[in-house]
């Protein structure tokens, strides 16, 4: 072909169409060998990407039937006429799929029906105007050489589609451009300006080749970043990393849209993935990515940080059910072992959830409370940690705090929750213990974590006791809890109330006010007992102790323990704390600290209650190393008085 030839019209449209043609099939290959992660985003990109080519194709065979005699005897002017038709409707097709792959990279979704058809009609109505050329000439015909050609300067109006689709991609990239890289951004504005300038190009040249070329063009670009996976896909785990997230909080935040983000954070994972080799870590990864995949499907799931998984809950609240059944059935599954080179490991997790956009409505918030929460999660229990509870912890609000408490016990707000205590000289759950909760209404569940400790410093904790222990009297008074086997209730005495003149009086008072047993009641005091202890203490501890009621030492071992004090302080019972009894099973010090703990007490003839027990080995161990109480999650969490008493109806005669 000679250069006269090659510049002939019909002949650079070819040379057009076979250069879009090769970038179109080079993307296809890039799209299909990445990893399939972005779901609904990926089959939308494949479907353009199969239009391209398809447009490409036709389009090729409409210039090569003009421009070749022999391509006219292979194929008929009726089919050349049909295959423009099909290019002609295939690039408002391409239109609709270029919308709908904008739409879904920014979240956005068709909420409302006039979204649906300023979307969906104009292409439509497009393509249906361009297949009925085929039977009229109201819209274009075609002359004898197979040339297009409209019928009237309105006919033009057939492409007002691709002229609305522009101003309204042109509003969606200027709106939302800012929530992804800048690399990204300039990769967009560039796809914009290339589909946008394919359009006067065509009209210019009276021929489709050149917007497919940047069409073609266009495709590729995006392959290379917003469909690479790399800056979104955390390889080791295959979920979502950390700036795929930031992208999904972005964009939905800007739609406002309701959704939460509810994580878990893996105690020890990274310093265990940081001791072995990749395999092996991205076989531990994986693991707890499917099954968190396999409990909440519909979920995105991302590993932001080392340890911590999150997954994305499109219109959740960080209140509702759905998210203490998520977390009931993680803390379920984590009291079995996961599997590391073909060994068991445990692992404990801490859940957390945070709130769009009530909670949180920016991505600095964002940032703030995510920093927070991996703070508080080093030595969170196994309650969901909201953004309630950091505001509270940390914003100073003593006050509020006190003036939620003091209207909670006013208005009778409390609710006190039992957590069965295991016996495994009979088998049964023959105590419990009692444990307060809040819930208020602006704020939700605040955790006595937060809670207890501002209303000790207050004085509002006085209030707080007295309606656990008349709650707890009033459930043995009204229930039949001790015909089930319940011995004793374990309730909490702070240190404020320790100090109190008619401390001894006023529990007497209670007692026989509902007609309850001293021997019914034991009162867990903590090891700051100790720091505290004065003679109004003394006064209060013995006439308590000579009116028949038992004493306990909660969160044995925590910070202040003196084991010459143990033979002397007026307990017969200790219980050791929880983070006591977690260490013990992950390190072997902390695992003979703890034995020699346990045989000192019982050397002395005390009891023992091991609190924290969250899996089947743990509880074995301390059954066998001669602990007398077992409580944890392993066995019930803490719950309402109905499901307590139901609990034991089903536990301790089954």
């Amino acid at each position: 072909m000679t250069m006269d030839e090659l510049f002939r019209p019909h002949n650079l449209e070819l040379v057009l169409n076979m250069a879009a043609f090769v970038l179109v099939v080079i993307t296809l290959i890039i799209h299909y060998s990445e990893e399939d992660y972005y779901g609904k985003q990926r089959r939308i990109f494949g479907m353009l990407i199969f239009y391209v080519l398809f447009v490409n194709i036709v389009g090729g065979l409409h210039n090569l039937w003009i421009a070749s005699d022999w391509a006219k005897a292979l194929i008929s002017y009726r089919f050349n006429c049909f295959m423009a038709v099909l290019e002609k409707a295939g690039m408002y097709l391409i239109a609709i799929v270029s919308m709908g792959y904008l739409l879904t990279l920014f979240r956005i979704e068709l909420d409302r029906w006039w979204k649906a058809v300023i979307v969906f009609v104009p292409s439509t109505c497009s393509i249906i105007l361009s297949f009925s050329a085929m039977f009229t000439r109201d819209v274009f015909y075609f002359d004898a050489k197979g040339d297009m050609h409209f019928t009237t300067p309105a006919s033009g109006l057939i492409n007002i589609s691709a002229a609305l689709y522009l101003v309204l991609a042109a509003y969606i990239i200027f709106r939302y451009y800012k929530t992804v890289s800048s690399e990204k951004a300039i990769v967009l504005i560039a796809y914009y300006i290339m589909m946008a300038v394919g359009v006067p190009l065509k009209i210019l040249f009276c021929s489709y080749a050149p917007f497919e070329f940047c069409t073609s063009l266009a495709l590729l670009l995006c392959v290379y970043t917003f469909q690479n996976p790399s800056e979104f896909i955390e390889r080791m785990s295959g979920t979502g990393t950390r700036n795929a997230l930031n992208f999904a909080v972005y964009t939905d935040l800007l739609q406002k849209k309701r959704f939460t983000v509810f994580g878990i954070n893996i105690d020890r994972l990274p310093e265990i993935l940081g001791s072995e080799s990749v395999e092996a870590s991205s076989n531990l990864l994986s693991q707890f990515a499917s099954y968190l995949r396999r409990i909440y499907p519909d979920a995105s799931l991302f590993y932001p940080e080392d340890g911590m998984f999150m997954m994305f809950l499109e219109d959740i609240n960080p209140d509702d059910e759905v998210i203490e059944g998520l977390a009931e059935q993680i803390r379920r599954r984590f009291k079995d072992p996961w599997k590391l080179k073909g060994e068991d490991i445990r692992f404990t997790e801490s859940p957390f959830a945070i709130g769009f956009p009530d909670e949180v409505g920016d991505m600095d918030k964002y940032r703030e409370v995510r920093d927070e929460m991996k703070k508080m999660l080093i030595r969170q229990s196994r309650e969901v940690l909201r953004v309630s509870d950091l505001n509270l912890k940390y914003a100073e609000h003593d006050k509020k705090i006190d003036s939620i408490v003091r209207r909670a016990v006013e208005n009778g707000l409390l609710e006190v929750y039992y957590q069965p205590i295991y016996s495994p000289l009979t088998g049964k759950f023959d105590t419990c213990e009692a444990l307060v909760r809040l819930r208020d209404h602006q704020f939700g569940f605040i955790s006595p974590a937060i809670f207890i400790p501002i209303a000790e410093r207050n004085g509002t904790v006085l209030g707080i006791d007295r309606f656990v222990l008349s709650s707890v009297c009033e459930m043995l008074a009204a229930t039949d809890v001790l015909d089930l086997g319940i011995k004793y209730v374990e309730v909490n005495l702070s240190v404020v109330d320790c100090i109190q003149t008619n401390l001894a009086d006023s529990v007497l008072s209670t007692l026989k006010k509902f007609r309850i047993g001293t021997d019914k009641i034991n009162f867990e005091i903590t090891e700051t007992w100790e720091k505290e202890i004065t003679s109004v203490v003394d006064d209060n501890v013995k006439k308590l102790t000579d009116a028949g009621i038992a004493f306990s030492m909660d969160d044995f071992g925590s910070g202040y323990s003196n084991v010459t004090r143990i033979a002397t302080v007026p307990v017969n019972l200790f219980k050791l704390d929880k983070s006591i009894v977690q260490a013990a099973f992950e390190s072997e010090v902390s695992y003979m600290v703890m034995i020699n703990m346990i045989k000192i007490i019982k050397s002395l003839g005390k009891e023992i209650v091991a609190e924290g027990v969250e899996t089947g080995e743990q509880a074995k161990q301390l059954i066998r190393l001669g602990c007398d109480h077992i409580q944890g999650f392993f066995y019930a969490r803490p719950m309402p008085e109905a499901q307590f008493i139901e609990f034991l109806k089903e536990h301790n005669f089954s």
